[in-house]
């Protein structure tokens, strides 16, 4: 018997569209994937007419009972139906009216491997090769950029093989990606998994639904190119890791549409956070060299939380997460490594915005010199709290060298900017507060100089203690602001013959040539730094 309710669903009525009225959920609310829901009295009606069979229908061998204890048994688990559904739909069952019309279409897509969370007691068995990957990714890459759950990566790789261009094969070799060892022989371009990772990955879009996973490998492709020097495919793939964030509306939880449902536990939300946070400080990282290019992530929204520290997340337990804005630097606030990761690259977006506005004519001089002493105090206080944290708990191979290196290059950019004598306004001529600038400026830079020797003796001391194995810990996300740094060495070599500045030098490219084993972006800003005179002259004293 066909089932069906008396009066239209809420949704139809509410949308003043023809219901078709099928019983658990009619078939328009199904096609635009929004939860339908019947009044009660369109429920009970219905419900009363098919209990009240005819005395034929009673005479089936009870197949009317059964049938309706199967329409309740389809009730009860509709939701985990649904689910399974959605896990198993491709890229052509995509809802269109996310994009035309959000209100119509809430929330309308699973998360997918995100939605089930594994259980503590649950083990998944690894093929060999798997384990490798897993074994060798935690134990380098995810030290600077801890974005993977290791229980729900287990998972994922557990699949791998079984589930031939999918986005956990897809995970599987961008792990495999970022953390293998390239052969000298071999061009980064002509690697063969990045060869495997790019084709995969067409072949996932095309096909599958965009999923967390699906955001996760485009990161971590976009890290191995930014190490190795692969543009413009790094600054492309940066963009598209945060088009991806921004449509599944990660970066505004309040505000934007989300194309995911809720996640299930805090480890899968925690995952999202962490790969929105990627993504960010990566299309910051990418402008650091450049000028004019708009950034393609938005600024954090007022409320947006951080990265849990690192120990909660390693262990697979629970953390607690801090605010983005917070009045001031305490030693008190616990936060992870990622975070002050975080909390740089955002600082670092203010001054480039800073710098590709300068001469913006709706911008004062009064208001941009007041900027630039606001970012000034910011970054040296962060700076002093980084330094501080550091010398506490030393670790030569984890996101808080990232946090530093960040750090170090803004103050930079902004210094730069500001400790040229030439640089000053035409029509007002130069003012006390652009030579007070000035004056901080030239005193940053040997400032940020001496710290970045200092953290570099102390990189290369724990590589001579640890074996050149470790290089692989040491994250080609340093590489800009060593490059930088020796600039501004190679400069005071110039200017003022500083005996410090030679063996700041030296030990600068010294380092850059132990990264450039692993990463060739320090090949590449070796190449331009073997060009300097003031570095020919020291190799020749």
């Amino acid at each position: 018997m066909d089932r069906r309710a008396r009066f239209a669903c809420v949704a139809c009525r509410r949308l003043k569209r023809k219901c078709p009225k099928e019983l658990p959920s009619c078939s328009l609310c199904l096609r635009l994937e929004k939860r339908c829901e019947y009044p009660p009295r369109a429920r009970a009606t219905s419900e009363n007419n098919a209990s009240e069979p005819t005395i034929g229908h009673r005479s089936l061998n009870g197949e009317v009972s059964a049938q309706l204890s199967n329409d309740s048994s389809k009730d009860l688990h509709s939701n985990h139906d649904r689910e399974s559904w959605l896990r198993n739909r491709g890229v052509y069952d995509f809802p269109a009216m996310f994009f035309l019309d959000c209100e119509v279409c809430l929330k309308p897509l699973s998360s997918e491997l995100n939605q089930a969370m594994p259980s503590a007691a649950l083990s998944y068995n690894l093929s060999p090769e798997a384990l490798t990957v897993y074994d060798k990714y935690f134990s380098t890459v995810h030290h600077w950029l801890p974005i993977l759950s290791k229980k729900i990566a287990q998972r994922h790789l557990s699949e791998y093989g079984l589930i031939p261009d999918s986005p956990s094969q897809l995970l599987f070799l961008s792990m495999k990606l970022v953390s293998e060892p390239i052969s000298p022989k071999v061009s980064p371009r002509a690697n063969s998994t990045y060869m495997k990772a790019l084709k995969t990955l067409l072949e996932v879009e095309n096909s599958c639904l965009p999923c967390l996973q699906l955001l996760q490998s485009v990161i971590l492709i976009a890290v191995y190119e930014i190490g190795q020097s692969i543009y413009p495919a790094a600054y492309l793939h940066v963009g598209h890791a945060s088009r991806l964030c921004v449509m599944m509306g990660f970066h505004d939880r309040k505000n934007a549409s989300q194309l995911f449902k809720d996640a299930v536990g805090w480890t899968g939300r925690e995952e999202e956070r962490r790969a929105w946070w990627a993504a960010f400080c990566l299309d910051r990282i990418m402008n650091q060299g450049t000028s004019g290019m708009p950034l393609s992530t938005p600024e954090p929204s007022p409320g947006e939380l951080l990265p849990c520290p690192e120990e909660s997340w390693n262990e697979g337990g629970i953390g607690f997460n801090e605010p983005l804005f917070a009045a001031s630097f305490s030693n008190n606030t616990s936060l992870g490594s990622f975070a002050h990761v975080c909390q740089a690259a955002h600082i670092l977006g203010r001054v480039l915005h800073h710098r590709d506005h300068l001469h913006d004519a709706n911008v004062t001089l009064d208001f941009r010199i007041s900027e630039a002493k606001q970012l000034h105090h910011i970054l040296t206080s962060l700076s002093s709290h980084l330094s501080d944290l550091h010398r506490k708990s030393p670790s030569f191979g984890g996101s808080m060298l990232v946090a530093m290196a960040i750090c170090f290059s803004a103050r930079l950019i902004i210094y730069e900017i500001y400790a040229c004598n030439e640089k000053y306004s035409v029509e007002h001529g130069r003012s006390s507060e652009e030579a007070d600038m000035q004056r901080n400026s030239m005193s940053g830079i040997l400032d940020v100089a001496e710290h970045t020797w200092k953290l570099s003796r102390q990189i290369l001391d724990s590589v001579d203690s640890n074996g050149r194995d470790e290089l692989s810990n040491h994250s080609p996300l340093l590489c800009h602001c060593l490059y930088t740094v020796a600039s501004e060495c190679e400069w005071f070599i110039r200017e003022q013959e500083d005996s410090s500045a030679r063996i700041w030098l030296r030990d600068i490219v010294e380092l850059l040539q132990v990264i450039g084993k692993q990463w060739h972006v320090a090949s590449a800003y070796l190449t331009e730094i073997y060009k300097w005179p003031g570095y020919n002259g020291l190799v020749k004293s």
